[in-house]
């Protein structure tokens, strides 16, 4: 007979963590989010600003060259 509560309560009280957490996500302020997304799309522009102009080096540093180098080497 415990068992049958302790798994009822058990039950109820997941079922009361996923309504509260299915709240919060539809209660939660718009304005957030649409900041959030906008700081990631200004994150991916300035990555792709900063490759173009590490692209654009001329003449190459032996400095740039040994750092690619040594973040190539990281990887293999």
């Amino acid at each position: 007979m415990n068992e049958e509560k302790f798994t009822t309560w058990l039950l109820g009280a997941c079922m009361g963590a996923l309504t509260v957490i299915g709240a919060n996500r539809f209660l939660a302020d718009p304005q957030l989010v649409d900041i959030e997304a906008v700081r990631a799309e200004e994150l991916i522009k300035m990555y792709e600003r900063g490759k173009q102009d590490a692209l654009k080096t001329n003449p190459v540093s032996f400095e740039l060259e040994q750092t690619c180098l040594t973040i190539w080497a990281n990887k293999q």
